[in-house]
């Protein structure tokens, strides 16, 4: 009989989809996965409809097509003032996901130790250990979720090679400062760290600050690995569209490992990309500001049933201390909420190695009004 592969053995799924399927099976609300329930841009769309007949459904390049790298590279360096070159420097792929396996997978050996910021992606960590690399837990204490120093350098072992930095985080929506960067910059040069990092929802952010891509801070941007993709900016996450951009000297690899894996994105929906990291300023504002408005209005309605939800800087996400429930953990928190009021969430366990300091559980605002409204409600008449 055939065995399951060692890599494999105890990997589980995870507790994000796990909790969608109990949304389906109860008819519940999903507030559980980061599903993006808002429409895409009526005007790509439109250009989608009209022209998919025409664009090119063949095989892209390995690291993608042309006008799909140089609109990425304009992009960049408008929004982040990062500049890349975009023949040798950005790499299409499947999705941020797609992104992280591809720069995992070319650029570390079986062993090697990656700090990871506690709270973390919970598929930060499934990458990690698929790939058998050492996730190294480097905990950022809430309610700041700040980083220090001094946890960084604690954490560093003689197997770190790298580490990987979300911001916008996801769960907390920490937006990280320029000086935590220059610290992580600093600690990475003195170790000769790799870093990667996962932008996602680098334009959705609340406050007048831009986005501060770590690449461009201190000395990260010559060992620094840039990922995001179009899921989150334009609310099109089944396209599974994203890139990964760096150095030449890493890129090369890169690239090289994103066409094993892979071969490559899909083509049309990359002629269809390069259009929307096109799109005005006044969009990004209007989606900044749309997100903005569900953000207060998610985060009144658990505060109103006594819970103690956070204030994400960016990202889509609350963070819900359930402590006024009392209960010890988040996994009986999501228990609670999903039998008493029918909507899912994911517990905080999902997104640290070691318990959490509180009983969280994350939820999703990326949803239409109504749906917020219908959970305001059932928070109020839940009972917690």
């Amino acid at each position: 009989m055939a065995k399951v592969g060692k890599r494999m053995r105890g990997m589980q799924q995870s507790s994000i989809r796990a909790m969608t399927a109990r949304c389906q099976e109860l008819d519940a609300i999903n507030l559980a996965q980061g599903l993006c329930q808002v429409p895409p841009p009526a005007s790509l769309l439109a250009e989608g409809a009209r022209d998919f007949g025409q664009v090119d459904h063949s095989y892209s390049p390995a690291e993608g097509l042309a006008v799909f790298r140089e609109a990425v590279a304009d992009r960049l360096k408008r929004h982040n003032g990062l500049s890349v070159e975009p023949a040798t420097g950005v790499v299409a792929t499947i999705g941020a996901t797609g992104a992280l396996m591809a720069t995992l997978t070319a650029l570390l050996d079986e062993g090697d130790g990656v700090l990871i910021f506690e709270p973390f992606y919970s598929y930060h960590l499934s990458a990690l250990k698929v790939l058998n690399l050492r996730p190294e837990p480097v905990r950022l204490v809430a309610p700041t979720f700040e980083i220090t120093e001094e946890a960084l350098r604690a954490a560093i072992t003689d197997q770190t090679r790298a580490m990987i930095v979300c911001t916008p985080n996801n769960p907390s929506g920490r937006r990280f400062t320029e000086a935590e960067l220059m610290i992580v910059s600093a600690v990475a040069e003195e170790h000769d760290l790799l870093v990667i990092t996962d932008e996602v929802y680098e334009d959705i952010y609340f406050g007048p600050a831009p986005h501060v891509a770590p690449a461009t801070v201190g000395n990260l941007g010559e060992r620094t690995l840039t990922i995001s993709s179009l899921s989150k900016s334009f609310s099109i996450p089944g396209w599974r569209l994203g890139y990964v951009c760096g150095p030449e000297q890493l890129m090369s690899t890169v690239r090289v490992a994103a066409d094993a894996l892979v071969g490559c994105a899909p083509t049309p929906l990359q002629e269809f990309g390069a259009r929307a990291l096109r799109m005005s300023d006044e969009y990004y504002r209007d989606l900044r500001a749309m997100y903005d408005g569900k953000r207060r209005a998610l985060a009144e309605g658990f505060a109103a049933a006594g819970l103690s939800p956070n204030e994400p800087e960016g990202s889509y996400y609350l963070l819900v201390d359930c402590s006024p429930m009392g209960v010890a953990s988040g996994a009986e928190a999501a228990e609670v909420l999903l039998k008493r009021t029918l909507i899912g969430t994911v517990p905080g366990e999902a997104f640290y190695l070691n318990p959490p300091e509180r009983p969280y559980v994350r939820v999703c605002f990326s949803l239409p009004d109504e749906v917020i409204a219908e959970v305001v409600k059932r928070l109020a008449s839940g009972g917690l």
